[in-house]
């Protein structure tokens, strides 16, 4: 009786107002199967971060393409993964000039784009006074305006040939802590970007969030966990490793997060709270 009458009030809802009944299907992780017939692309797969976001990804089933600068490192991780599934593409993020050709090879190699993973990054620990324009122009150029453009090419792709699809971008922990320094500037950035990625783009059933690492074992600042994993800067005294940063990122690409729109999530160790 009590859902008859939810049913009735609802129609009496619809009637009055002209809106159409809105169902929702919560989806829950099956994990073995989560990214069969899915198309990843990651920026700057060719270590860290990137490279274990790409890993976790071939071992879910999923067609992934890493892109980085270097062919011959490139070349060396697709021998070394050895795996049907890794496509690569030598592709300098920086360059905007070659975004849409980058794009369009990626497209025909794997033959459909459903997630786009913004992971490429330049760090520099200069300070606003030990900062020349061409370390500046260096940072932002990859930091923030290749993930603007590439995001940009990717989101007309999506919606041109009707994909609900998601884009993650790799931030930082800089970008919600003050800093005149152009790493942190650009990661601040990337956050307003992402918000405003995921406002603009959600009607057209594409998804736009953000991670954003504290300290993390990874080649772009020499750390190496197996030596010492040991930091003061967070309160649980220790750096975060790629694999914990990639398994957030397999949340955010999931069906499990898709009422999570806009947000940057945070894996810092608690660094943010101090």
């Amino acid at each position: 009786m009590r859902k008859l009458l939810r049913l009735i009030k609802n129609f009496l809802i619809c009637l009055k107002t002209g809106s159409k009944p809105l169902h929702i299907g919560v989806s829950q992780i099956v994990y073995e199967k989560m990214f069969e017939n899915k198309h990843i692309l990651v920026t700057g797969g060719t270590s860290g971060i990137g490279l274990e976001i790409a890993k976790k990804f071939l071992s879910l089933g999923a067609k992934v393409t890493i892109t980085g600068r270097n062919i011959d490192k490139l070349n060396a991780i697709r021998n070394e993964i050895s795996n049907s599934n890794l496509t690569i593409v030598e592709w300098d993020i920086s360059d905007s000039k070659v975004t849409d050709e980058k794009v369009n090879e990626t497209v025909m190699k794997m033959g459909k784009i459903d997630i786009l993973i913004n992971n490429s990054g330049i760090y520099a620990p200069n300070s606003l006074f030990d900062t020349d324009e061409k370390l500046f122009d260096e940072i932002m150029n990859t930091n923030l305006k290749g993930l603007f453009f590439t995001s940009k090419k990717i989101s007309e792709y999506f919606i041109k040939n009707t994909i609900k699809g998601k884009i993650i971008n790799i931030s930082s922990v800089r970008s919600i802590q003050g800093g005149a320094e152009p790493y942190g500037i650009s990661k601040w950035g990337v956050r307003g970007l992402t918000q405003g990625l995921a406002r603009d783009l959600i009607k057209n059933g594409i998804v736009v969030n953000a991670v954003a690492p504290g300290i993390t074992a990874s080649g772009i600042n020499g750390i190496n966990i197996e030596n010492n994993a040991y930091t003061s800067s967070s309160l649980d005294n220790r750096v975060a490793t790629p694999q914990e940063i990639a398994e957030i990122v397999i949340f955010l690409s999931s069906n499990a997060s898709n009422h999570i729109i806009g947000q940057t999530i945070v894996c810092d160790g608690g660094e943010t709270l101090i």
